[in-house]
C-alpha cells in the first residue's frame, strides 16, 4: 500500500494518531444491576457492607477492573469477603481508639484532600466536559479551506502587521473574491496554499484547537466570521464538508505506470480485468495475479486495515491520495469502481465493508491527548474566572508597568532588580483579594523575602504564578468545597484515603511497633530447621588474569614446571587490585562469585592443595586459577543463619500478632455474613 499513499503533512496537523481501546472496553461492560449493588453481604459492627462496595474493592485491589465479583469462584468470593472484613475491623478499631482526633492524622487527611480535591475538581469541571465534547465531534469528519498568516520573530510581540494582512484577505473573501484564489496568492502555508487552502479531512484532536473550534462551529460552505488566532499566527477558516466519520475496509488492483507499463497499456489491462469482474471472476484472485502493488496483492488486494478519511489506515496512519479516497467513498459496500487514475497508475477499487467508529472506545486516547496538549491552558483560564468570581483580581496594566521597569532576564533572588522599582511604582495597586489590597511594593518585597519565591523568573508568567502561589490557597479551598456532597465517587475516594491513613496508624500501634527481634523466640524458630541453613561450597583461590592467550599458555607451562602461581600472579596478572595480593582471591562462594561458580561448573574440583586449572576464556580475557582449599557446606551457627531466616521469622511474628489482634476485634465488633444474599449473588 505504501506505493500509492502519502503522509498528510500540513502546518496545522498535529501528529499521527493511534487509537487503541482500553482493556476495560475490550472486556465489555459490567452486568451488575443497581439492586445487586445494594445487597448487604456482611455486617461489621454497625456497618453494612454491600455487594457494590465489595465489587469496587475487588476490582480495584485485585486489578480486575471489569470482572463481576459474583462471577468468580465461590471460594474466591468468600476469601475476599474475609479479607475485606478484616480490613474493616481494623478501621473500626482505629475509630474506636479515636485516632481520627490525632493531630497528625488530621493533617494527613487534610493534605490528602487538598491534593485529591483539586485534581478531581478539574477532572469534573474541565476535563470530562471537554473530552465529552471532543468525542462527540469525532463522530464527524470535516474538510476545510484555510489561509495562514504566520507571526514573525521580528514582530517582538507586536502582531498588528500580521493581523492587518490577514484582515485584508478576510475582507476580500467577505467581499466576494474566491477563497481559493486569495489562498493561492496570500496564504503563507505553501502546501495548502497551492491547493486553494484545501485541507484533507480531519476530525477532533487532529488539528490546532482554535482551527478545530472554528470549523466545527461553521455550517458547510460558511466562512468563519473572524480571524482565528493561534500560537503560530492568524487563520481564515471556511468549512467545505461535514460528513459522518466512517471506517471503511477496501481492496484495490493497481496497474502501475511508474515502471515499464505506459498509461495506454494500464488502461487496456484494467478494461480486461473489469470485464472479468463483470462476469463474476474473483476480485481477490485477480488482485493476486495482476496487481502492481505487492503489499496488497498478496492479500487479494486488501489494504490491510480500516481506513478513515481523517486518520488514514489504522495500522500505519497514512492517507491515500485524494482521487483514490474520493472514489472509495463514492462506492457502497461490496461494489467496485471503474478505472480510477492517480499519479501511481490506474486502480480498480472495491469497498468491502463499513462500520461507524465507537467513539467511546477512543475516550482514553482523547483524554490523554487533551491533557497533554490543552488541559493546562484550560485549567489556567478556568482558575482565572474562579478568581474573578471570588474577588481576586490582578491589575494587568500595573503588572506591565512593573515589567517595563525591571530586568526580565533575572530571577527574584537577584539583589539588584528591586532597586529599579521606585516609590511611585511601588504604590500602584497590583492584586486585590476580598479582604485586602496589595500594591507593587508589597508583591516585590515578598518576591525578594520569601525563599520559596526567589527562583521566580521576572517575566509575566513567572510573576503571575508567584502571586497565585501567595494567594490561591483560599481560592482552591473554596472552589473544591462541597465536592463530597456533589459527587458520591469523590466522597468514597476520600473515605478510602481516610480509612487508609487510620489503618496505617492502628497497624503501626498493634503490629509493626511490636515486631522486635526476640533472640529467644528466634532461636526456637531456628533450632528445628537449622539443617536447612548451610554455608556455601567455597574455594580458596589464586588467580592470574591476562588478555593475551599466548602469555596465559606460557604461564601455565611455567606453573607445570614448578614455578609458584602467586609469584607469577604478582608479576603478570592484569587485575590491579590483585597484584599486591599475588592474585589471592581468598575464600569465595561458588554461588555469589562468578569465577568460583565457573570453576565448579566446568571442573568440579574434588580437593584443593594448589591444583591449577586453565587457562580458560573468562571475563574478556584468559584465566589460570589455583584451588588452594575447598570448604564444603556445613550447618550455619545461629548468628550466621540470622540473615537467612529473619524474614520468615518476622513474617511469622507479624502474622501471629495480626491473628491475635483480629481474634480480639471479632469479639469486640460483631461480624455477620448474610449467606442468603451471598448465595443469590454467586448464583447470578
Amino acid at each position: 500500500m505504501r506505493t500509492f499513499v502519502y503522509v498528510t503533512v500540513s502546518l496545522i496537523l498535529l501528529s499521527a494518531v493511534h487509537i487503541v481501546p482500553s482493556k476495560a472496553q475490550k472486556a465489555g461492560k459490567n452486568t451488575k444491576t443497581s439492586s445487586d449493588a445494594d445487597l448487604v453481604l456482611v455486617t461489621v459492627g454497625k456497618e453494612n457492607i454491600t455487594y457494590g462496595e465489595l465489587e469496587r474493592a475487588f476490582q480495584k485491589n485485585m486489578t480486575r477492573r471489569t470482572t463481576r465479583f459474583g462471577d468468580v469462584p465461590r471460594d474466591s468470593v468468600m476469601d475476599f469477603i474475609e479479607l475485606y472484613t478484616r480490613y474493616r475491623l481494623k478501621v473500626h478499631d482505629a475509630f474506636d481508639r479515636k485516632l481520627d482526633q490525632d493531630s497528625a492524622v488530621k493533617a494527613d487527611i487534610n493534605n490528602n484532600r487538598k491534593m485529591l480535591s483539586s485534581t478531581y475538581y478539574f477532572d469534573k469541571k474541565v476535563v470530562e466536559p471537554t473530552v465529552n465534547m471532543l468525542l462527540n465531534r469525532r463522530k464527524r469528519e470535516l474538510q476545510a479551506q484555510i489561509m495562514v498568516f504566520l507571526f514573525q520573530k521580528t514582530d517582538k510581540g507586536d502582531t498588528s502587521r500580521t493581523y492587518q494582512k490577514a484582515k485584508r484577505c478576510l475582507d476580500l473573501v467577505n467581499g466576494g473574491v474566491d477563497f481559493a484564489k486569495v489562498a493561492m496568492d496570500s496564504s503563507e502555508d505553501k502546501e495548502t496554499g497551492r491547493k486553494g487552502g484545501l485541507l484533507p479531512f480531519f476530525t477532533s484532536a487532529r488539528v490546532l484547537r482554535e482551527v478545530e473550534d472554528a470549523a466545527y462551529n461553521c455550517k458547510v460552505g460558511e466562512l468563519y466570521p473572524s480571524l482565528v488566532r493561534t500560537r503560530v499566527g492568524y487563520f481564515i477558516v471556511k468549512l467545505v464538508k461535514n460528513e459522518p466519520r466512517l471506517k471503511v475496509r477496501a481492496s484495490h488492483i493497481l496497474f502501475s505506470t511508474n515502471g515499464a507499463m505506459d498509461s495506454v497499456t494500464a488502461s487496456r489491462r484494467a478494461d480486461s480485468i473489469l470485464a472479468l469482474l463483470n462476469k463474476g471472476a474473483s476480485f481477490e484472485q485477480l488482485a493476486r495475479d495482476n496487481s502492481s502493488d505487492p503489499s496488497t496483492a498478496q492479500k487479494g488486494g486488501y489494504m490491510g486495515a480500516y481506513y478513515t478519511r481523517s486518520e488514514g489506515l489504522e495500522t500505519i496512519r497514512e492517507t491515500v491520495v485524494p482521487e483514490f479516497e474520493k472514489a472509495l467513498f463514492a462506492l457502497t459496500d461490496g461494489k467496485y469502481s471503474g478505472k480510477v487514475w492517480t499519479d501511481f497508475g490506474c486502480h480498480i477499487i472495491r469497498r468491502d465493508s463499513t462500520i461507524v467508529p465507537d467513539v467511546e472506545k477512543e475516550r482514553d486516547f482523547v483524554k490523554k491527548e487533551y491533557k497533554r496538549l490543552f488541559f493546562q491552558n484550560d485549567k489556567d483560564r478556568h482558575l482565572d474566572s474562579v478568581r474573578r468570581a471570588y474577588g481576586y483580581v490582578l491589575n494587568n496594566a500595573n503588572l506591565t508597568s512593573l515589567l517595563r521597569t525591571i530586568d526580565t532576564t533575572k530571577a527574584a533572588g537577584d539583589t539588584t532588580w528591586i532597586k529599579n522599582v521606585g516609590t511611585a511604582l511601588r504604590a500602584l495597586p497590583l492584586y486585590s483579594t476580598p479582604s485586602a489590597k496589595y500594591n507593587v511594593g508589597n508583591i516585590a518585597d515578598s518576591l525578594r523575602a520569601r525563599r520559596d519565591l526567589r527562583g521566580t523568573f521576572l517575566n509575566t508568567m513567572g510573576i503571575k504564578n508567584a502571586i497565585y502561589k501567595m494567594f490561591d490557597d483560599p481560592v482552591t479551598e473554596k472552589m473544591s468545597s462541597g465536592l463530597e456532597a456533589l459527587y458520591p465517587d469523590f466522597a468514597a475516594l476520600m473515605k478510602e484515603f481516610r480509612d487508609g491513613i487510620m489503618l496505617f496508624k492502628v497497624e503501626e500501634s498493634e503490629v509493626w511497633s511490636k515486631l522486635k527481634f526476640d533472640s529467644t523466640q528466634a532461636r526456637q524458630f531456628w533450632e528445628p530447621k537449622k539443617d536447612k541453613y548451610l554455608t556455601d561450597l567455597s574455594y580458596d583461590m589464586t588467580e592470574i588474569f591476562t588478555t593475551k592467550d599466548s602469555l596465559a599458555k606460557v604461564l601455565r607451562q611455567r606453573i607445570d614446571a614448578g614455578e609458584n602461581i602467586s609469584d607469577l600472579a604478582k608479576e603478570h596478572t592484569e587485575r590491579r587490585t590483585l597484584k599486591e595480593k599475588k592474585g589471592a582471591l581468598g575464600l569465595v562462594s561458588t554461588k555469589s562469585n562468578k569465577l568460583a561458580k565457573y570453576v565448579l561448573e566446568e571442573y568440579n574440583p574434588a580437593k584443593g592443595g594448589g591444583i591449577p586449572y586453565g587457562p580458560f576464556n573468562f571475563d574478556k580475557g584468559w584465566v589460570i586459577v589455583s584451588i588452594n582449599d575447598i570448604q564444603k557446606p556445613r550447618i550455619k551457627t545461629f548468628q550466621e543463619a540470622i540473615p537467612d531466616f529473619a524474614p520468615a521469622f518476622q513474617d511469622m511474628t507479624q502474622k501471629r500478632l495480626t491473628e491475635d489482634w483480629i481474634k480480639q476485634l471479632k469479639g469486640k465488633f460483631k461480624v455477620a455474613l448474610n449467606q442468603k444474599n451471598i448465595d443469590k449473588i454467586i448464583k447470578k
